[in-house]
């Protein structure tokens, strides 16, 4: 019963595959389950997967499995095979988590004891989960991410982990040109494209306020956004434009202003609206640099053209666009004990 895999590369083109599973315990240890690995490497992915069926003494199914692992290396080479080989699998679910692993050993993620002694195949997709719906990372499933891989009109995208002392963590956000892993997004930035993504809910986001040399912190909870998205074509040059409405609660301030003065609220708010127009809009711009569209620009401009065609958007039209994003945010009410 496979809950978690992981793909690395070995030896340059030899495909490693780990598969981790709960193992029940031996008699006398108590009704523990533990975490149980095992690893095959081979030419091809159909191939890996027989190897690895032949080493246990019972066929192993991928009917269970929540999520799975490519290491960066590997990504950096592109994963449209194995992504493709598990989607085609009928007794894998299209739903499942797919995440990069920074470094060159996703297996080591199966592997570590995780916190509270959760199982692997558990504790990393709620962790997936967890982050998607509450925090900084955009929702992603395997159908999703193949949808934008197909999709002449965006880039795919896929959450980032990150280990530590052997503790694992989300970490951001891992973007592709094509199947290609191109570039990461951290923390920060992973927030900010998912503004720019979609409606947010019941998120926390710490922002720095700069006041001349004065410099304090305010964490916003709750935080609900809502965005739209458009293309302007009237111009000479197309215009992209989101906006982004957000609602919020001040949860915890290290200032000495008063959160009762409507005026200090006022502040607060042009100073973290000014903060995500800034951030989103030179995100933008640098994955226009780059040739990539995790946002889906060239998603929206097919949507309103007849004549659409990828390689003119891509060479021609794409690097001209023009980049706008309006931002409001309303703290509703305060929270934050002072």
């Amino acid at each position: 019963m496979i809950r978690a895999a992981a793909f690395d590369i070995e030896d340059d083109t030899r495909i490693k595959l780990t598969a981790n599973f709960p193992t029940f315990p031996e008699e006398g240890e108590g009704n523990v389950l533990k975490d149980g690995t095992i690893t095959a490497s081979g030419e091809t992915t159909k191939g890996t997967k027989v190897i690895l069926n032949s080493r246990t003494q019972k066929p192993i199914v991928f009917g269970q499995l929540r999520v799975l692992l490519f290491s960066e290396e590997l990504a950096k080479q592109g994963i449209e095979l194995y992504v493709d080989a598990m989607y085609r699998d009928p007794s894998v679910g299209n739903r499942i988590y797919l995440a990069i692993t920074e470094g060159d050993d996703a297996a080591k993620f199966l592997e570590a004891e995780k916190q509270g002694g959760e199982l692997s195949g558990v504790y990393l997709p709620e962790l997936i989960e967890q982050n998607m719906e509450t925090s900084f990372l955009v929702p992603v499933n395997m159908h999703q991410f193949l949808f934008s891989l197909y999709n002449d009109g965006r880039d795919p995208y896929l959450p980032v982990l990150r280990m530590n002392d052997n503790n694992d963590y989300a970490w951001g956000t891992a973007l592709f040109s094509g199947e290609v892993l191109h570039s990461m997004l951290d923390h920060d930035d992973s927030f900010m494209l998912k503004m720019m993504m979609q409606t947010t809910r019941q998120a926390t986001k710490q922002f720095e306020l700069v006041n001349g040399e004065q410099t304090n912190y305010v964490v916003i909870e709750n935080i609900s956004s809502d965005v739209t998205r458009t293309i302007d074509k009237t111009g000479e040059t197309p215009t992209f434009i989101v906006t982004i409405e957000i609602n919020g609660a001040i949860e915890d301030y290290d200032g000495e202003e008063n959160l009762d003065d409507q005026n200090t609220i006022k502040e607060i708010e042009k100073s973290i609206e000014k903060q995500i127009q800034t951030q989103t809009q030179e995100l933008l711009l640098k994955f226009q640099q780059d040739g990539i569209d995790p946002v889906g620009v060239g998603e929206k401009y097919r949507s309103t053209t007849r004549d659409w065609n990828a390689q003119t958007w891509q060479n021609e039209i794409y690097p001209k666009v023009e980049m706008v994003v309006h931002t409001n945010l309303k703290l509703i009410q305060s929270g934050a004990v002072e």
